[in-house]
């Protein structure tokens, strides 16, 4: 369906897996679809995600930690402000958490201090 490091936009993305456009985990009667992230909000993605503390952003991230066997396409792009996104690969939920340790090493690595509420880690299928 993808190929990897072709340039899809938010739009594409969308049209492609459904789900919301403005999101960072778009979902669909509670599954995620697909995950966009960016590098400079998320230094090691697509492996580590760092979810920011929003409720909305951090009902996402709990809605995915609900389904460890949902495998869903991942895209990364380098800044915010970028446009396109890369298709990565397929990737599923190996685990979530919000220990005070992988925080802090969390908002070091992206300088989002006391924004993020947990720490994803994604596994390649």
């Amino acid at each position: 369906m993808f190929t990897r490091d072709t340039p899809y936009t938010r739009k594409q993305i969308q049209t492609l897996v459904g789900g919301e456009l403005p999101t960072y985990l778009p979902q669909k009667n509670q599954r995620i679809l697909a995950g966009c992230f960016s590098v400079e909000m998320n230094p090691n993605a697509p492996r580590e995600i760092f979810a920011g503390d929003r409720p909305k952003v951090r009902k996402k991230a709990e809605l995915l930690a609900r389904q460890p066997g949902n495998v869903f396409p991942v895209f990364i792009k380098e800044k915010q402000s970028d446009r396109e996104y890369f298709f990565r690969a397929m990737f599923k939920c190996q685990k979530i958490t919000n220990d005070g340790f992988a925080i802090s090493k969390a908002e070091a690595l992206s300088g989002r201090h006391r924004q993020l509420a947990y720490v994803i880690y994604l596994d390649g299928v």
